[in-house]
């Protein structure tokens, strides 16, 4: 395949957009045009709570309008997203439908971790000092309409990330009703959005060092094009001396003070609290977000950045705050991914799934920072209610089951079909039965057993442990897990000792 023509539609809180791009290996992302239409969703949802029919029927004129570029620049790929503007109305499966047979385009909607972690995608690919920027420190602000989510690099690696309630729409809506009553309109939205803000930054930025923030997200390129339209020589930093004092110019704000003014002060705030003054805001929207992610995934145009190292980063920071025991599982998921791995042709699962069973493992002891009785289910209430960057509701669904039933027997398909299909079944089961092997090879959480060797051969999966310490804990719960494990993937597992007196 040596170019395609993609067509990226975004179904914004404020406006619908589309952008045409020519995409190939040798010359990159290259954008055709750029077309939008404002539209404010975002009023509907976080005041009514649903999008109504005239809405509706806008969206789908534009969308219609929109075929019009796409016939004319012959893109071969279509796909539409939506964030939590569609996302949060409870009217929003109606409205995808809507869109569905009134336009024939199907819209996506993207839940708010994989929407932040696309735009890390994006950002990586199209800011070219993005790698030498989070080496030193650098805080990524993603502001959207109904949340922000504050990420901190350091060292090349994603270190923490926290979403707050203080997106720029919701902070618009919930205070609009009061603007007639003040005459500090500004310094009424500076008082709201500050115990959140400080919140985070005395919880998790205390002992950290911001050196530069990027700010990105629905309003950031409408802000960015508006200074630029008057400063010809504008490369994206925003003026310091913006950032010294609680008033914005006059001719920036203008007519778009309730659009701009809460992006604006979460990012002088933000600045504030890290004292950090080098802001850069990036022009990237969702449609440039979509198209950085068809060009990894179909055309092998990615950035240097490696991604999957901050989903595991971001994970292993949740695991921290509940205390868990780094040796236990550190030791746990070296023996879980060997076993994944030499049966490979026995479950027939992906790198996807090998990075799902690492998170449950990273994850399945957190329940005990709670209650030791009832861990497991601690851990699942945990997993369920905390975001992880960069994965799916589903998928993180799949991992909280995967722990809860790390000490019981698995349920029926029946008993969970409401929650995932046949296929997200099976994948569960399977993790679940290597994560319980696993976690049994170390149940005395004192790594008596860290080099192992796997092997497969006539139906029996041999797992050697080269140890001197004493395992008979171990060889007698491993007994009982062989059942399960046997169920799942036909072959029974057991354990053996090799005392090399070699250490692991």
């Amino acid at each position: 395949m040596a170019s395609i023509t993609f067509a990226a539609i975004d179904v914004g809180s404020h406006e619908l957009s589309m952008k045409i791009y020519e995409m190939s290996k040798q010359r990159g992302i290259r954008e055709l045009t750029y077309i939008r239409h404002k539209i404010s969703l975002d009023t509907e949802t976080y005041t009514k709570g649903f999008i109504s029919y005239q809405s509706v029927d806008e969206i789908c004129k534009i969308l219609n309008d929109f075929k019009r570029s796409i016939k004319e620049y012959g893109a071969e790929v279509i796909q539409a997203y939506a964030t939590s503007a569609l996302r949060e109305a409870s009217n929003s499966l109606v409205v995808i439908d809507q869109i569905k047979i009134q336009t024939g385009f199907h819209v996506c909607t993207l839940s708010n971790s994989e929407a932040r972690f696309l735009y890390f995608k994006a950002v990586a690919l199209r800011e070219q000092s993005f790698e030498d920027l989070i080496e030193e420190g650098t805080l990524v602000i993603d502001i959207g309409a109904g949340s922000v989510q504050l990420s901190f690099f350091e060292n090349g690696k994603l270190q923490l990330t926290q979403n707050l309630l203080l997106g720029s729409s919701r902070i618009r809506e919930l205070l609009e009703a009061m603007r007639e009553e003040t005459y500090d309109f500004q310094g009424l939205i500076d008082e709201y959005i500050e115990r959140d803000l400080v919140y985070f930054q005395k919880l998790n930025l205390h002992s950290t060092t911001v050196e530069h923030i990027i700010a990105v997200g629905e309003m950031i390129p409408e802000i960015y094009y508006y200074i630029q339209k008057d400063h010809s020589d504008f490369d994206g930093t925003l003026p310091s001396k913006w950032l010294n004092r609680n008033k914005f110019p006059k001719d920036l704000i203008g007519t778009q003070a309730t659009l701009f003014l809460p992006t604006l002060i979460l990012c002088q705030k933000i600045s504030d609290l890290t004292n950090c003054d080098d802001i850069l805001l990036s022009n990237i929207n969702l449609c440039d977000v979509i198209a950085a992610e068809y060009a990894e995934k179909k055309m092998r145009i990615t950035s240097t950045h490696n991604f999957t190292e901050d989903i595991l980063s971001a994970s292993l920071s949740i695991a921290n705050k509940y205390h868990v025991d780094r040796e236990h599982v550190e030791n746990v998921q070296a023996l879980a991914l060997q076993i994944f791995d030499r049966i490979r042709k026995l479950h027939g699962l992906g790198k996807r799934e090998r990075l799902l069973l690492q998170l449950g493992v990273i994850l399945h002891s957190c329940g005990s920072y709670i209650t030791e009785i009832q861990s497991r289910e601690c851990s699942y209430r945990i997993i369920m209610s905390t975001e992880i960057i960069g994965i799916s509701h589903i998928e993180r669904a799949m991992i909280a089951n995967m722990v809860r039933y790390n000490e019981a027997s698995f349920p029926r398909f029946e008993d969970l079909e409401e929650d995932f299909t046949r296929d997200e079944y099976i994948t569960i089961v399977k993790l679940n039965a290597i994560l319980k092997t696993a976690n049994v090879l170390d149940k005395s959480n004192r790594q008596k057993i860290k080099k192992v060797g796997v092997t497969l051969q006539d139906g029996i999966l041999t797992i050697t442990a080269d140890t001197m310490a004493d395992i008979t804990l171990e060889k007698g719960l491993f007994y009982h897990k062989a059942d399960v494990f046997e169920e799942v993937f036909g072959i029974r597992p057991q354990l053996r000792q090799k005392r090399s007196g070699k250490r692991g």
